[in-house]
Formats: structure tokens, C-alpha cells, sequence
């Protein structure tokens, strides 16, 4: 089992419920130790397709919970850790100053933020071969755990079973 790197298609007969199981038991990869070959490669194999959801969490919490569908993980979590507020794609940042610190959106603020994401945060992959479940199990995942981004409130019923989404 990686450390950080979940294959979606290896789980389809298990209910949302028992992939969340998975998911708390699976450490993660601390984002002070992260490199982009780790967002392509895991243990020198090729990550492929190399989309799907990327989740940041700490020991106790899940920051927030994204989707990488058009571009690959390569090319979307590195957006996340930048500290203009104005950025584009840097929800980490955003979510971690709205909801964690409860503190105004602005410079100062970010670079706390940054600081915490990067002492205390870690990455999972949930890599994911078709691309049309990616949106929805994103939803789902949001619906059926504490997730600091939380803007999509649907409840989801963790029995589903991975295979029918």
C-alpha cells in the first residue's frame, strides 16, 4: 500500500464508507517533503492517468478536498501554495486563512496560512482511470466527510458503492 497514492479502480466494490476508511488509514506524503516527481511518479512507477481527487489533510482534519480532471495532478497541486490572495487556483491557501484561522483574505495572512498548510499538511492521490466519476465522486467525498471546503453542503449516502458512480 503507497503512502499517499490510492487507486480508485482497485476499491470499486466497496461502499463510499469503507473508502473513507482508506482514506483516514492512508498517511499521506508531508507537503514540507513533497516533490513534483512525487505527483508523477510513486516508488518510480509512472502514475497513470494521473487525475482524479487530491485531498490535504493534517493528523486530525481534512483541509479540503479537489479535483484534478482537466490537467493532471503534476499540473494542479502546485497552484494551491500560492500566496497572493488573488491567485488563481489556490483554494489551499484560501481555505486554510477562511475556515482554519478565521482571519481576512489578505498577504500577511496567506504566508500564515502557507507556513501551517506546509508544517502540518499532507497529500493523498486518488488516482482515477475514468474521468466522467471524477466530478461526482468529488461531490460525494465532500457530502460524506468534514472537509474545510465545504461549499457544496449535499449530504451523499456513504453506502453507495463505488462501482455505480
Amino acid at each position: 500500500m503507497s503512502k499517499y497514492l490510492i487507486e480508485f479502480d482497485d476499491h470499486l466494490n466497496l461502499s463510499v464508507n469503507e473508502f473513507i476508511e482508506i482514506i483516514n488509514k492512508t498517511e499521506g506524503i508531508r507537503l514540507n517533503e513533497l516533490k513534483v516527481k512525487d505527483l508523477t511518479y510513486n516508488n518510480n512507477t509512472l502514475i497513470i492517468p494521473g487525475h482524479g481527487i487530491y485531498i490535504f489533510k493534517t493528523d486530525n482534519d481534512i483541509l479540503l478536498i479537489g479535483k484534478a480532471r482537466s490537467n493532471s495532478f503534476t499540473e494542479r497541486i502546485p497552484k494551491h501554495f500560492d500566496i497572493r490572495p488573488k491567485a488563481w487556483f489556490n483554494r489551499l491557501l484560501f481555505i486554510t486563512c477562511r475556515e482554519h484561522y478565521k482571519v481576512e483574505l489578505n498577504d500577511e495572512n496567506f504566508k500564515l496560512s502557507s507556513q501551517y498548510v506546509f508544517e502540518n499538511g499532507k497529500l493523498l492521490l486518488i488516482n482515477m482511470k475514468n474521468s466522467y466519476q471524477i466530478d461526482q465522486f468529488e461531490n460525494i467525498l465532500r457530502g460524506t466527510t468534514e472537509t474545510l471546503n465545504k461549499f457544496r453542503r449535499k449530504k451523499h449516502d456513504g453506502n453507495i458503492i463505488l462501482s455505480d458512480i
